[in-house]
């Protein structure tokens, strides 16, 4: 495999459009708090939000609406809303550093009965609207208009629990887009968020999203009496049925027939919100567990930004694209479903406990979240193997950021594990403004469901030592050297790789932020922390440091693997005392230690 980079052939923008993951709470629908609150998913959370650098930034989760209760009714009949359980998921998510994409998708209390009735009509716009501004006044503007609110998920399959018409769908959209723009004219609707089949072709027997669409063009506003209602974005779900270039040529296939039908949509700015290479995220599915995984994700991703964002002549205006896969797996799949961390439910203790391992999935994510903002020419790529380039210029000297440049080098034979191998050859160019450099090579070489198969016969609930070696492989592999970097080496199908280049900053890492702890069990404490105060992605590790009495010290390092995700678990945990994290950069310098947080054992989550 021959690569040509060079760091001065910029070719334009390149932005980070993937940094979207999703789940699904189970059934019964009115007990999803159960699920979405649950301290599973507190842990699953965080660990989505530790990809660094906001590597992943929105949870796009369905049947949110029916974490809201209507316990009573005013006394002129209209439904009093309870927004606590969807309060605490917001509030969860922020915490984070996520936001939600906003499927409007659930049924308080089951109030909601008949859309072709006009007082129920205006009473969804109105909750709609309350639900919007309510989070406007609680976490500002800014941070709401950059939500994704989207209309109820696949409609074509047909799963609501309450009785839509094809015209009472439409008023629901028209009400929803009313109540949005009622709380503020910049927050962001669209759909029709299809999955069910080729758009006019469903697998089932609605025809929601084919009439949505139509509706939206051509014709009138339940509101304004005027022809047309805004979207603006159109979602499909396009999966790979094992194949990433199916992704592709079925997104192509579906816009063209949408621009064909409703020519003013063509070059509506496109979402595939459930771009997964499989459907069906509870499958057990072996290549699910390790780098075959996140090898693909990294291939899909690059196939998008050069077919799609970087070509002028592009047939889609694609701007996200979202892996579904921020599931809780279970047993006895916990590394084989579609999900980011295998779970892992230890009931052979008490008190029983959860704990989560990162897969290479995850690891690939971390990889993807070091790359700059814009993209450098690659001389070559192929159906397996490619690479994206970028290059990132800092806007000013006065903090850790610095000039960057980054290749992602993939081979990828989709879901099949591969046999080839070779030498890659890299021809690099590189002219940074600072003749000082470092760079970092992250591998996606971690394999903890290898350790776990073939030295713990998957065992359901490994000893201490055995998560101590598992743990071992969760980060993403690096090591920092000194330019040169050799032209050569092997790569070994499945394979991710990351080369990431700084010149050297005049200053350390700024401070840690955010430091706070999820207790997992007697003994093991998940440390969680922000990246949002330091500048520059050119952190090798950060070293969480522990103090048993003092909040003074004397401190040591307690996290035995170096990582560059923003969390890590400590077990087994001393006993109660003191925590501080800093950032190392890749010369070895330190950052200031944050805030000094006491840790007692028995902290609820």
């Amino acid at each position: 495999m021959y690569l040509k980079v060079n760091s001065d052939d910029v070719r334009g923008t390149f932005q980070h459009f993937w940094r979207s993951t999703g789940f699904c709470p189970p059934l019964p629908h009115h007990k999803a708090h159960d699920f979405d609150l649950s301290k599973d998913m507190k842990q699953n959370l965080a660990y989505i939000g530790a990809v660094p650098h906001r590597g992943i930034e929105q949870v796009r989760i369905h049947w949110l609406l029916d974490l809201i209760t209507v316990p009573t009714y005013s006394t002129e009949g209209q439904p009093e809303y309870n927004f606590t359980y969807l309060n605490q998921l917001i509030y969860e998510l922020y915490r984070n550093g996520l936001k939600p994409g906003f499927e409007v998708m659930g049924n308080p209390s089951n109030v909601f009965t008949d859309f072709e009735n006009k007082t129920q009509v205006y009473m969804w716009k109105d909750l709609i609207k309350l639900i919007a501004t309510s989070y406007i006044q609680e976490y500002g503007l800014d941070y709401v208009k950059s939500w994704n609110f989207e209309v109820w998920n696949e409609p074509d399959c047909e799963d609501f629990d309450m009785k839509f018409t094809l015209k009472g769908f439409a008023n629901y959209y028209d009400a929803t887009s009313e109540g949005l723009m009622q709380a503020h004219p910049d927050l962001i609707f669209g759909g029709p968020a299809g999955g069910c089949g080729t758009l006019g072709g469903s697998k089932h027997h609605g025809h929601y999203e084919l009439y949505l669409l139509n509706h939206i063009v051509f014709e009138k506003n339940y509101f304004s009496d005027k022809i047309g209602t805004r979207v603006d974005f159109i979602s499909l779900h396009k999966k790979g049925d094992g194949k990433a270039m199916n992704i592709i040529e079925d997104t192509i296939a579906s816009m063209k027939n949408i621009g064909i039908l409703f020519p003013t949509l063509a070059n509506k700015p496109f979402y595939n919100d459930e771009a997964d290479p499989m459907v069906g995220w509870s499958k057990d599915l072996a290549w699910r567990a390790d780098s075959i995984y996140g090898a693909m994700v990294v291939k899909i991703i690059a196939q998008h930004q050069n077919i799609f964002r970087a070509n002028p002549d592009s047939p889609v205006n694609f701007q996200l694209l979202s892996n579904d896969n921020g599931f809780l797996s279970y047993y006895p799949y916990q590394f084989t479903q579609r999900t980011l961390v295998a779970r892992f439910q230890i009931n052979n203790t008490s008190p029983r406990y959860t704990t989560f391992v990162q897969k290479p999935v995850h690891a690939a994510m971390v990889m993807l979240s070091k790359l700059g903002n814009q993209q450098v020419y690659v001389g070559a790529n192929d159906s397996n193997n490619g690479a994206l380039a970028t290059v990132y210029y800092p806007s000013g000297n006065d903090t850790s950021d610095s000039w960057q440049m980054s290749i992602l080098v993939y081979d990828s034979n989709d879901t099949d594990h591969g046999s080839e191998y070779g030498e890659l050859e890299l021809d690099w160019y590189i002219n940074p403004p600072d003749p000082k450099q470092g760079y970092a090579v992250f591998a996606l070489g971690n394999d903890p469901y290898g350790v776990w198969v073939g030295l713990d016969n998957k065992t359901a609930y490994p000893t201490q030592s055995q998560w101590d070696y598992i743990r071992l492989q969760e980060p993403v592999k690096s090591g920092p050297g000194k330019v040169l970097i050799p032209p050569r080496w092997q790569i070994l199908q499945p394979e991710a790789t990351l080369l990431h280049l700084c010149a050297k900053s005049d200053m350390a890492p700024e401070q840690v932020t955010g430091l706070r702890f999820i207790n997992i069990t007697v003994g093991q404490v998940l440390v969680i922390w922000s990246d949002d105060n330091i500048k520059t992605k050119c952190i090798y590790t950060y070293e969480v440091a522990f103090s048993p009495t003092n909040i003074t010290g004397p401190y040591q390092r307690v996290n035995k693997v170096d990582t560059i995700a923003t969390i890590s678990v400590i077990s087994p945990h001393p006993h109660d005392g003191y925590y501080k994290v800093r950032a190392v950069d890749y010369w070895k310098r330190t950052g200031f230690y944050s805030n000094a947080v006491y840790y007692p054992e028995d902290i609820p989550v």
